[in-house]
């Protein structure tokens, strides 16, 4: 069972590919190290996990395109950051 340990370690690999990427220079082998890391970490359905999956599936394409890469590492980004935001807590006063 994948510990939280895990999960930041595959953000933080997931985080250095998409600066990487947003500044024209991301690294196949960092893709592939992050990639195995959240399918190791992460559900199938995880949104970083599908996210990572895009950027991966799109990465040959964009390589030669500084502009794509870095637009898709800003998305990458955003994702990694999304999925350390807290899980909300059912509030009965709210939500009834």
């Amino acid at each position: 069972m994948p510990t939280s340990h895990n999960r930041v370690s595959a953000r933080l690999l997931t985080l250095c590919v998409a600066l990487q990427a947003m500044q024209g220079q991301a690294d196949a082998v960092g893709l592939g190290r992050a990639v195995v890391a959240v399918g190791e970490t992460m559900g199938r359905d995880d949104p970083l996990a599908q996210e990572l999956k895009c950027f991966a599936i799109q990465f040959p394409g964009m390589r030669q395109d500084p502009e794509l890469l870095s637009a898709a590492g800003e998305r990458l980004f955003r994702a990694v950051e999304r999925s350390c935001w807290p899980s909300p807590v059912a509030r009965a006063d709210i939500e009834g």
